[in-house]
């Protein structure tokens, strides 16, 4: 695998992104924290070479994308982050779920692994 290089800066993006999504809790307590939060995400993976593709593929289920995103390169994580801003543009009340079932911090995960900043 080629990795595909991350600033200090970026990678501690990252990082505090991921450590913030694992702290929202799970259900009505976390409500607040979805809207600003997904924004971030989205803001994050543009500045770290995740820019969301055009071309996405047909996301199925939570536990379906966070699989894929184990063993996605740069552009399989571009395609997989505009899979998920159609998602939640198309489908606002299955969002939520998929917040919870973790997928954004797996693909933040990856993004770190392919940087070399966190084993694989």
């Amino acid at each position: 695998m080629i990795k595909v290089a991350l600033s200090d800066i970026g990678a501690e993006q990252v990082r505090d992104l991921r450590a913030r999504l694992n702290r929202v809790p799970k259900g009505g307590l976390g409500d607040k924290s979805v809207g600003p939060l997904s924004k971030g995400f989205f803001d994050v993976c543009a500045r770290v070479d995740l820019a969301p593709a055009a071309a996405s593929p047909e996301l199925t289920t939570p536990a379906a994308l966070v699989e894929a995103a184990k063993a996605a390169d740069i552009a399989g994580l571009q395609a997989l982050v505009g899979g998920l801003q159609k998602l939640r543009a198309a489908k606002p009340e299955a969002w939520r779920a998929w917040w919870d079932a973790g997928v954004l911090q797996a693909v933040l995960t990856r993004r770190l692994v392919i940087a070399g900043r966190l084993p694989e």
